[in-house]
């Protein structure tokens, strides 16, 4: 099993967020919006504050297709600072262990 975060997230595709209509794919932007608000949600939560935070940085592996099926994202942080927080995100559809994508973002906080 993945080390995953502590909270497990999830998206119901629909049809509007198709980018390859060939395989029924998610489109890889959406994926990418999918694991960066997960990424937010997770540092608000750990930090019990509204204040928004500004995305510096994202890097983000595709491993895989993401079907038009339901899409699960975790976070973990790896780094919480004053002004910065960098945190890991993996993405995942049915079995944890094979992964879509993941994800290291930079947050300026």
């Amino acid at each position: 099993m993945k080390d995953i975060g502590e909270h497990v997230y999830y998206m119901s595709p629909s049809e509007k967020h198709m980018g390859n209509p060939a395989i029924r794919a998610i489109h890889g932007g959406v994926v990418t919006i999918f694991m960066e608000r997960v990424a937010e949600i997770e540092l608000s939560d750990r930090t019990k504050s509204a204040m928004a935070a500004t995305l510096i940085n994202s890097n983000v592996d595709f491993l895989r297709s993401a079907k038009l099926e339901p899409l699960f994202g975790s976070a973990k942080i790896v780094k919480l600072g004053r002004r910065l927080a960098v945190i890991d995100v993996l993405a995942w559809q049915g079995k944890i262990d094979v992964l879509v994508a993941k994800a290291t973002l930079s947050l300026k906080l």
